[in-house]
């Protein structure tokens, strides 16, 4: 019978377990490891929405209230130090990123998976007080927007694994619409359409997520302001019928 030899017992520099290194969770958690790629959901700044009718959606200008929201934006990403950006295919977009990525000499990726999503009446039903049983009983669309949901978190996931793969270790910029990072954020915590539907975005804001060598995935922070000298309208409901 062989036996396993084990490195004796010595008091040197013994490390005593913290109270949360004893607990559940730091038993299961798996290990973190480096280099650590950042990626940064960035929500276009306000646009004009007095020219949404004349122009169409996708090719909205920023307001003269974006412009300025974008000025206080550049300064917090030149802290964050972007290596790469991203944009989507929108007008809004594209100007909310442009002046940092010239003043910074980056080149602007242009991806149409960044493109706004559109959630056409979802915002309208009503799920509180209402289990996920009641819920499939009495709201017959229930079904086939979180199946709907499915699909859209899946391509979210796809899109962030494929960013991920091309730029491992760096810090990532991705300018995009309110309703994609909805998406990208409630696809991490795999939540049915309920969490997507109770999460608003603002504008400006900025949500960083980190991934580690092996893929592990964590969101640091969501709906980032303090760059804004104001915070956003409170009636989240008003401002998201607005938008």
């Amino acid at each position: 019978m062989s036996l396993k030899l084990r490195t004796p017992f010595v008091n040197v520099n013994l490390h005593t377990p913290s109270a949360d290194e004893q607990t559940p969770y730091a038993k299961t958690r798996q290990p973190i490891n480096g280099p650590y790629t950042k990626i940064y959901l960035i929500r276009h700044c306000h646009p004009d929405y007095s020219l949404k009718e004349t122009l169409g959606d996708a090719n909205m200008p920023l307001s003269d209230l974006g412009r300025g929201q974008r000025k206080l934006l550049n300064k917090k990403l030149k802290q964050i130090d972007l290596d790469k950006i991203y944009i989507s295919e929108l007008i809004r977009a594209k100007e909310t990123a442009q002046d940092f990525a010239k003043k910074h000499k980056k080149r602007m990726y242009v991806d149409k998976r960044l493109n706004e999503v559109d959630w056409t009446e979802w915002y309208k039903i009503k799920y509180f007080r209402m289990s996920e049983k009641t819920r499939v009983k009495k709201i017959k669309e229930y079904k086939t927007m979180d199946k709907e949901m499915h699909k859209l978190h899946a391509k979210s996931r796809r899109l962030l694994a494929d960013i991920y793969k091309k730029n491992k270790g760096k810090k990532i910029g991705l300018f995009c619409h309110g309703n994609l990072i909805r998406s990208m954020v409630t696809s991490v915590l795999n939540t049915d359409v309920i969490g997507f539907l109770s999460m608003e975005i603002y504008q400006s804001s900025v949500t960083k997520l980190v991934i580690d060598r092996d893929g592990y995935i964590k969101i640091n922070y969501i709906n980032n302001i303090c760059h804004l000298p104001h915070k956003p309208n409170e009636d989240l409901f008003l401002a998201a019928l607005n938008q």
